[in-house]
């Protein structure tokens, strides 16, 4: 069976659904949830992109545990925040959160 992984990771969660088609009819199930919240750091509130990261591989682990394995996987996160890449693209700490009050300030007109 062909399974798809949605990820969607949010601004206090984030959660795995697979998905499978059958009879021209969409299935999902959650495989896994977990917890996501900026931390406070001196440079101020920003993505535990590391938690992120391994959290994804945990969800990963749980499908190959159900014997699902994806062939197909997708990820939605809060539209508002953004990586910086090096040009070799690795990511450039720290990722801001959009919530930062600095951040905020800067923003307004």
């Amino acid at each position: 069976m062909n399974y798809m992984l949605a990820i969607d990771i949010g601004a206090s969660g984030g959660r795995l659904f697979l998905g499978h088609t059958k009879d021209s009819q969409l299935f999902t199930e959650e495989v896994y949830r977990f917890d996501n919240a900026p931390l406070k750091t001196p440079a101020g509130l920003v993505w535990d992109t590391e938690l992120l990261f391994r959290e994804i591989l945990t969800g990963l682990i749980r499908c190959k545990e159900l014997g699902k394995c994806p062939s197909i996987l997708a990820i939605d996160t809060w539209g508002v925040d953004y990586v910086l890449l090096d040009s070799s693209g690795a990511l450039l700490p720290p990722v801001f959160s959009y919530r930062d009050p600095v951040r905020k300030k800067r923003r307004k007109p």
